[in-house]
């Protein structure tokens, strides 16, 4: 197995057995869409209640989760699964995932971990150096 995909089968597993963890029970992408809309569309003027607070918790727990298996496989000097804008912040990412699993159905199917892994690299696919 080349070493990209050995990286990629590492943080696949890695993200399946630990990046949803909090919301484990449960696991599918379809659930942390809706906890990421939640997410996008409070305005923070207000708290919201307690059930609602934990769900944008899940949300940006993902996004924070997938992002820095992005940054450890760059330090790593592996390839990246995505390459986000410089200056995106887990809301950005998470809109960035509701609107690809949006367009993409099949990914609410999948663990929350993968799905945002495929949803991002999907969204922020990284150029590549043509040789």
């Amino acid at each position: 197995m080349n070493t990209k995909r050995w990286w990629i089968a590492l943080l696949i597993l890695a993200l399946s057995m630990f990046g949803s963890i909090a919301h484990a029970s449960d696991g599918e992408a379809a659930q942390f869409v809706e906890h990421c809309r939640a997410a996008i569309t409070f305005s923070g003027l207000q708290a919201p209640d307690p059930v609602v607070a934990m769900n944008i918790g899940f949300c940006f727990g993902l996004m924070d989760g997938v992002r820095g298996a992005n940054f450890y496989l760059r330090k790593a000097n592996s390839e990246v699964a995505f390459c986000e804008p410089t200056g995106f912040k887990n809301n950005d990412l998470a809109k960035a995932f509701v609107a690809t699993v949006d367009k993409n159905s099949h990914l609410r199917e999948l663990r929350g971990s993968l799905a945002a892994l495929v949803a991002l690299s999907s969204a922020f696919p990284c150029k590549s150096v043509i040789k």
